[in-house]
């Protein structure tokens, strides 16, 4: 999880920076982050699998479940050279459970502690550095996210609209 400094925008406007951000793809990597097993921060790991399933008939699409590390994946992302990646993880944002953000990298509270060994931020700058590729970071508020706990409704409903957000973008895209 990320801690975020706020900034709200609506529903529409993250539809219209989405198809902003991902114009012009060529291969997109979507990496669904976080801790399975805690709550809330499993988001990412429910967008993925969704995700996975939804967007299975596009081959310059991949979608991977990278836990709370990310980073171990750059191997991996080099090897696809995506021309965007996109990681959905929870964040902190000081809003109602299940607000979803497009986040720019440089508004992630960098003194704040953060569940991955490796913050967001650094990752984000590392991939565009090394890769080239477009990175768009989408947070979704958390309720909870203790260890054993299943995700919230709050942010199950809304993992299902960015999923099909997703969807409809790439498709159109």
């Amino acid at each position: 999880m990320v801690a975020l400094q706020k900034e709200q925008i609506s529903t529409e406007a993250l539809a219209s920076m989405l198809e902003e951000k991902l114009s012009g793809w060529k291969q997109i990597v979507i990496l669904g982050i976080g801790n399975e097993f805690s709550g809330d921060d499993s988001l990412g790991f429910q967008a993925a699998r969704k995700l996975k399933r939804a967007l299975s008939n596009i081959s310059k699409v991949e979608v991977l479940a990278v836990g709370v590390a990310p980073e171990n994946f750059t191997g991996l992302l080099r090897k696809l050279s995506p021309s965007h990646v996109v990681l959905i993880d929870a964040a902190e944002m000081g809003e109602i459970a299940g607000k979803i953000e497009l986040i720019e990298p440089h508004r992630i509270e960098k003194r704040m502690p953060s569940t991955h060994t490796m913050p967001l931020y650094m990752l984000a700058e590392y991939l565009e550095h090394e890769l080239g590729a477009k990175v768009l970071i989408l947070g979704i508020q958390p309720e909870s996210l203790s260890f054993g706990t299943a995700v919230s409704r709050e942010v199950r409903v809304s993992v299902d609209k960015l999923a099909r957000l997703l969807v409809e973008v790439i498709n159109r895209g």
